[in-house]
């Protein structure tokens, strides 16, 4: 269980603060943000420096995708202006014009998905547009009521309070946001990972605008999902790694555990964060974080997890398969055998 005192408190405030600013980080990647919206922005940067290095590292990820073109050479210009100049200068006319954008804009989100769908996979978060902001009800007042009880220690209580409330207001229209808060008390702070479970999928069954809005809420939901056979235990031992007295030893238990598995990548994630943030390094840099995160390891099954990810990085971002090569080859003589099949997979791929 967590230790309750100011850790917990500044924790709560950031989640919350998270809640605000994912919206506008999203938004301001693609468009100028409104004034308001800017300074709201930045305030919580200023509260909350994680928030800003986070979104600084995604924006330089951002920044190095290159949306891929066709080699179509057509032009669909002349023949709009045809059509256009041939319509009367009427309703009809207004008509065309909107006829004309709705087309392009379908084109548009083609393009858009054809480069979703088909290019390099990001593992990062995935934005919504800034919701405006809605009066107060029931459910919202309760809402701050439970995390203010989270934030004093009462976090069992803030939980019982707030099942009942969406219980008992049904037709709430902070409904989704509460079933939301819900399940992140139940995830985050009291670790009872069978309610999680529960609730967010309840969330994802009621309301699923509201599940879809966040990237953290699908992670955890993901993970859930994955834990869920083995009665939630690897979720407890990430939990008891990112608490123990030498975290960087615990997520390579996970490493020597689980080399084949989910737990293994998030092992890593979390080992990179950590030795970012000590040493000041740049996280988006992969291969320089997993090498620093090789370094910290001993086990030879985690090294060889780190070398199976260093060459499917080399090989799948970077498409230099001659340096994928020799991380494949030293992985695929791990004596974890699931973990050396999949690095000669990939060696049989590179032939």
């Amino acid at each position: 269980m967590w230790r309750y005192g100011s850790g917990l408190v500044y924790r709560l405030r950031y989640w919350r603060a998270c809640r605000e600013a994912e919206p506008l980080m999203g938004q301001s990647l693609y468009e100028t943000l409104l004034p308001d919206d800017a300074a709201k922005r930045d305030a919580l940067f200023a509260s909350f420096p994680e928030l800003q290095q986070e979104f600084e590292s995604i924006s330089r990820v951002s920044n190095r995708i290159k949306i891929k073109t066709d080699d179509w050479a057509g032009d669909l210009l002349p023949g709009l202006a045809m059509k256009i100049e041939a319509l009367e200068h009427s309703r009809h006319q207004r008509m065309a014009y909107a006829l004309a954008f709705s087309g392009l804009a379908v084109f548009s989100v083609l393009i858009y998905s054809v480069f979703m769908l088909g290019g390099e996979t990001v593992h990062g978060p995935t934005y919504v547009k800034q919701a405006t902001p809605r009066e107060e009800s029931a459910l919202s007042q309760i809402s701050t009521e439970a995390c203010d009880l989270v934030a004093l220690g009462e976090t069992e209580r803030a939980a019982e309070l707030l099942e009942s409330a969406i219980n008992t207001h049904p037709g709430d229209k902070h409904r989704a946001d509460a079933i939301l808060t819900l399940a992140d008390i139940e995830y985050t702070y009291l670790q009872r990972y069978e309610r999680a479970y529960e609730i967010f999928k309840r969330l994802e069954q009621e309301h699923r605008d509201v599940f879809e809005q966040s990237w953290t809420t699908d992670k955890r939901m993901r993970m859930l999902t994955a834990a869920f056979p083995d009665a939630f235990e690897p979720l407890r031992e990430l939990e008891a790694a990112a608490h123990c007295e030498d975290p960087l030893h615990g997520y390579e238990n996970i490493l020597v555990n689980y080399p084949d598995k989910i737990w293994a990548e998030e092992a890593m994630r979390q080992m990179s964060r950590l030795l970012a943030r000590e040493s000041g390094a740049d996280p988006a840099d992969t291969v320089q974080m997993l090498q620093r995160v090789r370094n910290a390891c001993a086990h030879p099954v985690a090294l060889e997890r780190i070398d199976l990810e260093l060459g499917n990085y080399y090989c799948d971002s970077l498409d230099a398969p001659d340096l994928a090569l020799k991380h494949y080859a030293q992985a695929a003589a791990s004596r974890h055998i699931a973990l050396a099949a999949q690095a000669r997979e990939a060696l049989a791929r590179l032939e």
